[in-house]
């Protein structure tokens, strides 16, 4: 059970790493230049708690604060601030702050919840720590959350609870 918590735990994280940081930065606040947003979301996830956040399904102990715009033309921009609290005897390992910028691609469709948000493509630019590098996720299959108004817990996306692990996101239909 602990291992399907870590993994979920995981690829969740990940997918929302992924989320904030995508192709090329594009104005893409407010409804300028005949786009409209369909969706803002927002994620905060806290992990502290060594039995549950470990390597190497977690990358350890810290956690992420997103906020993305997912628009009518099928993209989306978003912002991931992040902080591990993961070190070893040798170094800092992942210790620290850092942020991603991610512009991409998103599809609205069903795979057996209901209409869902689903990142298809994106780049992430990171700054703070590991400035300057850029990745390209190529074509994936990112879950975002519903396409619709939600408020989602640890509990809602994992199925459990857990002291010292907190998960949360909310999608705000804008001009659906």
């Amino acid at each position: 059970m602990v291992k399907v918590v870590r993994l979920a735990f995981a690829l969740f994280v990940a997918s929302l790493l992924g989320a904030a940081a995508s192709v090329p930065a594009a104005a893409d606040y407010g409804n300028s230049g005949g786009n409209v947003q369909l969706y803002q979301v927002t994620a905060s996830a806290n992990c502290n708690n060594p039995d549950i956040c470990v390597p190497p399904l977690v990358q350890g102990l810290g956690g992420f604060w997103a906020w993305a715009v997912f628009n009518q033309d099928n993209t989306f921009d978003a912002e991931v601030t992040f902080c591990d609290h993961m070190s070893t005897p040798a170094g800092p390992g992942l210790a620290g702050a850092g942020h991603v910028h991610a512009d991409g691609e998103y599809i609205v469709t069903d795979f057996g919840l209901g209409p869902w948000i689903v990142i298809i493509h994106e780049v992430d630019v990171f700054t703070g720590r590991g400035q300057g590098l850029v990745v390209d996720s190529g074509p994936e299959f990112m879950p975002i959350g519903p396409a619709a108004k939600a408020k989602l817990s640890t509990e809602d996306f994992f199925g459990f609870s857990a002291p010292g692990v907190s998960f949360q996101a909310t999608v705000t239909p804008m001009h659906t």
